[in-house]
């Protein structure tokens, strides 16, 4: 008998596509898109606007969630830079 496990990953997990704490943390009140809804994007819809309103650690994993008028999403880093946009402050 041996102490030695076998581990077998399950998905896509690579290191530099998670979010570190303080990267997820700095996105809280950012507005975000979908990729789809690109041709909105310098001056979108409230529709169209979803809102960075929380982080999520479990399990050494940090994802973010974001709330849109029809629900609630939470997504890993990847998921986020894939399928949206976020929507740059015009007022800075």
């Amino acid at each position: 008998m041996t102490d030695e496990l076998d581990v077998e990953l399950i998905g896509n997990w690579l290191p530099g596509q998670q979010f570190e704490l303080q990267e997820a943390i700095g996105l809280l009140h950012s507005e975000a898109i979908r990729v789809q809804d690109r041709a909105y994007l310098q001056n979108p819809p409230i529709e169209k606007i979803g809102i960075i309103c929380g982080v999520l650690t479990m399990n050494d994993e940090v994802e973010i969630i974001i709330r849109f008028p029809e629900g609630i999403l939470q997504l890993n880093k990847s998921e986020l830079y894939s399928d949206y946009l976020l929507v740059e402050d015009n007022d800075k």
